[in-house]
């Protein structure tokens, strides 16, 4: 058995999801890390995964809990969504 570590993400929604699986909804989820380095981390859930669906706003500012699995992807068990991210004009 893998020892799964939870973990806790600040990222930004990258506008970007399919639904890979519909019996039971499986959608993966593009998103970016706010820490500076804009690091792109490739997100699944299953678990209320249409409410995510529902509530996902373009630059939208997100709160992850989850684990990553085999294949480096960030596996989503709670989430909370946030304010979509200010773009800042030069």
């Amino acid at each position: 058995m893998i020892n799964m570590q939870y973990q806790n993400l600040s990222v930004k929604f990258d506008n970007q999801t399919k639904i890979l699986k519909y019996d039971p909804l499986l959608i993966y989820v593009r998103v970016k890390t706010l820490d500076g380095t804009n690091t792109t981390i490739n997100c699944l859930n299953v678990q209320h995964a249409l409410t995510l669906l529902y509530q996902l706003k373009p630059d939208a500012r997100l709160a992850l809990y989850g684990h990553y699995n085999q294949r480096h992807q960030f596996v989503i068990t709670r989430f909370m969504v946030g304010q979509p991210v200010q773009q800042q004009v030069s």
